[in-house]
């Protein structure tokens, strides 16, 4: 099974080569696809920070929560869409996140990891997850995970 890291998804789903073929083929060649809703969260979240940035000129997240408090979320409504529909359309396995707080810690600590990434790894870890797909380098340090492509 290979685990797709939030940056993969973001970089396909905006088309910003060449990381989107890379992903793309690795999409189309492989079935056994998941993420974890640590991940789902991330690709949400920065989806709607760019919409909001691109659209609004929304760059600091208090304006952010701002602008959703007064008119709500179904601006955004295509980040979450995106990403639902990437999972529908491919068959996408959805994860708990797993682990303890003494593995996580752990994690962060060994392998000089942010708390998020450390999370995804130990996740991995739990469900027997060997491979990543991931632009993002710091998942090389990790000794029970390959780094695609």
């Amino acid at each position: 099974m290979i685990l797709l890291d939030t940056n993969a998804i973001i970089y396909y789903l905006h088309r910003i080569e060449p990381y989107a073929s890379r992903v793309k083929h690795v999409l189309i060649e492989r079935e056994d696809l998941a993420v974890t809703l640590r991940v789902i969260d991330e690709v949400i979240f920065t989806l709607i920070r760019l919409d909001a940035l691109r659209r609004f000129g929304i760059k600091r997240l208090d304006q952010l929560r701002e602008h959703i408090r007064r008119r709500g979320i179904k601006e955004f409504a295509s980040a979450i869409n995106d990403i639902e529909e990437l999972i529908e359309e491919l068959g996408v396995t959805v994860l708990d996140d797993k682990g303890s707080l003494k593995e996580l810690l752990e994690v962060i600590r060994s392998y000089s990891l942010l708390p998020g990434d450390a999370l995804i790894a130990v996740t991995c870890r739990h469900y027997g997850i060997d491979a990543i797909l991931t632009f993002d380098e710091d998942f090389r340090r990790i000794p029970w995970l390959k780094v695609i492509p």
